[in-house]
């Protein structure tokens, strides 16, 4: 049986750097940026609601079809998911706000089209 992830000593030494990161501070600012990506969101019609914790973020469309919002923004530079009928965003906790809102422009211009 082959193991692909049990024991790895990089992703355990990975693993060790996170949790040595994760404080008070770094968790406070990971909910300001959840908070500023919704806000962002909050305010783009296309978006019926707005679901998920953290900057684990499910969006419901009112009339675009996920997959094709990620296909396109994928052609776009922009990785999205999708969960059944939502676009799921899913960004790393130490984003920038700089990227925050590049990400958020890109999609603002494939929802508008």
């Amino acid at each position: 049986m082959e193991q692909h992830l049990g024991g790895n000593p990089i992703v355990c030494a990975g693993a060790n750097v996170v949790v040595d990161t994760i404080n008070e501070d770094f968790l406070n600012e990971v909910k300001n940026k959840a908070d500023y990506i919704r806000k962002a969101l909050s305010e783009i019609d296309e978006i019926k609601s707005i679901s998920g914790i953290g900057l684990m973020i499910g969006l419901e469309l009112k009339t675009k079809k996920a997959s094709d919002v990620v296909k396109e923004g994928i052609k776009n530079g922009l990785i999205m998911l999708t969960a059944k009928s939502k676009v799921r965003l899913l960004p790393p906790l130490v984003i920038t706000y700089e990227e925050i809102d590049q990400a958020i422009d890109i999609l603002k211009n494939i929802l508008k089209k």
